[in-house]
């Protein structure tokens, strides 16, 4: 679903989280969460080793970033997943809070310019934490939500939603061949003909 951005008409200052603090290095994740009274400040991401956060997952996304930010009357959801692109649309995963996401999208992109993934994870009433990383897009027509093309040795391999299909996608064949003869291309809809799109050679 998209979202609409605020525009700084939109939002008043005074609404407006801080983020402006000092950035240091990309976060990895150790085992244990720290207290909340250890939490930084707005707008900031923690050097590796200095932190880590309540609902982030260790193994969903192999995250780039990890940042904290205020989202003031972002309620409905205390987890949520975006997609950033490059015009400002922001495309919402199942989770659908009420209010505002724009604060935690310009808190990653002080890092990580669109077109991005991230998944939030409420911290303390309106202090969240955001992990992020760049991502791939491509337009093309195809049926099916999640693609998976394997091509190895000549064989070619398509799963649609989880399941072998025998049609073809060519644009997924042709940006999957500019890595390799052989090679995995996986792609995730976003929005009718927008997807995410990772290739990996073989």
């Amino acid at each position: 679903m998209k979202w609409h951005r605020k525009s700084e008409e939109e939002t008043p200052d005074e609404s407006r989280p801080d983020l402006e603090p000092d950035i240091e290095e990309t976060f990895e994740r150790p085992p244990e969460p720290v207290p909340s009274a250890e939490m930084p400040l707005a707008g900031t991401s923690i050097a590796s080793g200095g932190g880590s956060f309540i609902g982030i997952p260790r193994t969903r996304g192999n995250w780039d970033l990890v940042v904290t930010s205020e989202a003031p009357g972002l309620t409905g959801a205390d987890e949520l997943g975006f997609v950033a692109v490059e015009d400002g649309d922001i495309f919402m995963d199942s989770q659908l809070p009420e209010g505002d996401v724009t604060p935690l999208a310009e808190a990653i992109e002080l890092r990580i310019p669109p077109p991005y993934r991230a998944f939030g994870a409420r911290q303390e009433k309106d202090q969240w934490a955001v992990a992020a990383r760049p991502i791939e897009l491509a337009r093309f027509q195809a049926e099916g939500n999640e693609i998976e093309l394997t091509v190895s040795g000549g064989e070619r391999e398509l799963m649609v939603d989880g399941s072998r299909s025998s049609g073809r996608v060519p644009e997924l064949e042709r940006l999957g061949a500019e890595e390799g003869d052989d090679f995995f291309a996986q792609a995730i809809r976003i929005d009718d003909d927008l997807w995410e799109v990772t290739i990996n050679p073989l």
